[in-house]
């Protein structure tokens, strides 16, 4: 349904962002965005827009949607907010190779944003048991949030997986300083742990869950999907290095 005239969409328009102005809450948001995405076209400004807009409000209760709305901007503008928007909705969904993928690509068209190579980083990691390919990230990331702790934590986290314990109690003295209980409670945690993950073999997809999404949105379980993921991350080394 995108047959609605010139004035009304321009009339529904201002009126998102009227209500962006005035902060108003997501409950009060999401209605207007969708009244605008039914009836704007897709491919025009305002339809991408809402359906950006749209996707990045409802991404954490409604992945499976947010994932439908993104790849729909992706067809008109290969933006990087859509591409971590997809990103965090197939991380929701237990589809971590299509997540990895599509912050690779984020990270391709805005290579200095630290949420998207904390993200890749803390996949590869925690997810894909690549603790020494997400250090790169990881490490980026940090530079440019020095004082965020979660990617700290992150960072310290694939540290302690490769073996770099003294770098990683560094990391965490940088952001929790004085807590040094708190500093040697995470390390011996995540020292007795370290181990848990080299039982799984690498690109794991073990308890991937199934979210019905169409095939497009999904890497898939083909035999060359390891193989596409890492040329997407060594070309990404490459360019980003």
């Amino acid at each position: 349904m995108s047959g609605a005239q010139p004035d009304d969409v321009a009339t529904l328009l201002h009126d998102v962002h009227w209500a962006m102005a005035q902060e108003l809450e997501p409950i009060e948001l999401v209605p207007m965005l969708e009244k605008l995405v039914s009836r704007a076209a897709p491919s025009s400004r305002a339809g991408v827009f809402a359906r950006q807009f749209l996707s990045e409000l409802l991404v954490e209760k409604n992945p499976w949607r947010a994932a439908l709305l993104a790849k729909s901007v992706l067809q008109q503008d290969d933006d990087h907010r859509a591409w971590a928007v997809l990103g965090l909705a197939h991380t929701l969904l237990g589809h971590f190779r299509s997540a990895a993928k599509a912050y690779a690509r984020a990270i391709q068209l805005h290579p200095t944003c630290a949420s998207y190579r904390h993200n890749l980083g803390h996949l590869l990691d925690v997810a894909l048991n690549r603790p020494h390919a997400a250090l790169m990230h990881l490490a980026k990331a940090h530079r440019s949030a020095p004082e965020e702790d979660e990617i700290a934590s992150s960072y310290a986290h694939a540290l302690v997986r490769t073996s770099r314990l003294a770098e990683a109690r560094r990391v965490l003295e940088g952001v929790f300083r004085s807590d040094g209980t708190r500093i040697e409670r995470l390390l011996a945690r995540w020292q007795r742990t370290k181990d848990v993950g080299r039982a799984q073999p690498e690109w794991s997809s073990e308890g991937d869950e199934q979210s019905g999404l169409p095939e497009d949105l999904l890497v898939g379980d083909d035999p060359e999907l390891d193989q596409e993921l890492q040329a997407a991350l060594s070309a990404l080394e490459v360019e980003t290095h």
